[in-house]
């Protein structure tokens, strides 16, 4: 009996980071496999007509041209539908949205006071203040960040039929388009892929978001955001709200909608990004109910774990090559997101850094104590 297997039996503590990584994953992929295949989301052959857009935005010059980009997309593609534009008090684009507020009957321009909710920051503030006094409970509203543009119209028709069962939120598919890192591009299709399948078995299939909501495009309806308490301060308000439907025992469907999202400029923003999303889920995982609390934590602990797993897999390789083949099996699906990124982005050299991909999500943790507030990252 060869040297690495003496060691694994008789420290069988070795095993535990190995065993949850590989069992866990494969739990998410056949849970994503099933969505896949068995989720397809309902629709009527007619369009609703009670949907109004709502972009909530910094507006300031580093989202001027993503914005202007969002909106001129929504104008062309959404003619009849009111967008509205919520902006905090000073910003810097209010005289310029001002002027397009003016020259177009469907764009709405929202100003939030500063002293709304004791001056705090966040888009939940804005979302409150919108809320509070806009708000129509018999409109879908739609909310959308200011970079990103929405390819299709299939939730108008999707809708009308989850209307008639109860259902009260959507969530789209996210694609990435590209930005000036290539890199940051390419790991973004891991997002597309989740969609596809956990997120689809969650938040489609299922129709209980048990892993969150993405607040890039989120539509709810009217009188359930009525009903919510939008006074909470947090910088993950979207996994806040997710939280508060799956507590009422609100039922939720994935669109076929898709929605172009734009990958962050640099890999310091994607991990900007990514750390700030991290410390916002550790402030509100704690508002969860139970379910989703376990889901949750057991998901995100994955990207430690991981990097245990891999460690020890590399270690005793040379001994024991039957424990790469669990390993490979549990990392295939991560690799072929970033592969078909790579295949995307038309950057073939970019395969060489595949294998290291999901080490640059992980290292996002590092950035954790550098976020102070909302983090906004340059966008044009």
């Amino acid at each position: 009996m060869d040297e690495g297997f003496n060691a694994l039996t008789t420290q069988p503590a070795l095993l535990i980071p190995l065993y949850f990584t590989w069992s866990v994953t494969y739990f998410l992929i056949i849970a994503g496999a099933f969505g896949y295949i068995a989720y397809k989301p309902g629709r009527k052959p007619y369009k609703a007509d009670n949907v109004e857009f709502v972009i909530v935005t910094v507006a300031n010059n580093k989202v001027k041209n993503t914005l202007m980009e969002s909106l001129t997309s929504l104008r062309r593609r959404f003619r009849d539908k009111v967008v509205w534009v919520v902006v905090d008090e000073g910003a810097e684009l209010i005289p310029f949205l001002n002027s397009l507020s003016f020259s177009d009957p469907f764009l709405r321009l929202v100003v939030v006071p500063k002293e709304y909710l004791g001056g705090r920051r966040g888009k939940v503030r804005a979302m409150s203040y919108f809320v509070k006094y806009f708000v129509n409970d018999d409109v879908w509203y739609v909310f959308l960040d200011d970079d990103n543009i929405v390819l299709n119209d299939d939730f108008l028709y999707e809708i009308p039929y989850y209307e008639e069962k109860g259902y009260v939120a959507f969530n789209p598919i996210l694609k990435p388009r590209k930005s000036r890192s290539v890199l940051a591009y390419v790991i973004d299709w891991f997002r597309y892929f989740n969609d596809l399948t956990i997120y689809r078995f969650f938040t489609g299939f299922l129709g209980i978001p048990l892993l969150g909501l993405h607040g890039e495009l989120l539509g709810v309806k009217g009188s359930v955001l009525s009903e919510l308490d939008l006074t909470f301060n947090s910088i993950t308000e979207d996994f806040r709200i997710a939280a508060e439907l799956v507590k009422k025992g609100y039922k939720t469907w994935q669109s076929s909608t898709v929605v172009s999202i734009k990958s962050p400029n640099s890999i310091k923003d994607f991990q900007m990004q990514r750390a700030r999303w991290f410390k916002g889920l550790i402030h509100d995982l704690k508002y969860a109910p139970l379910a989703m609390k376990v889901l949750v934590m057991i998901k995100s602990t994955l990207w430690v774990v991981n990097v245990v797993a891999i460690a020890i897999v590399l270690y005793y390789w040379p001994q024991n090559i039957y424990f790469l083949a669990p390993f490979a099996v549990s990392a295939l699906y991560h690799w072929s997101a970033y592969i078909y990124g790579v295949v995307k982005s038309r950057k073939i050299k970019y395969l060489m850094l595949t294998p290291f991909a999901w080490l640059i999500e992980v290292s996002s943790l590092a950035r954790v104590f550098q976020i102070k507030d909302f983090y906004v990252i340059q966008k044009d």
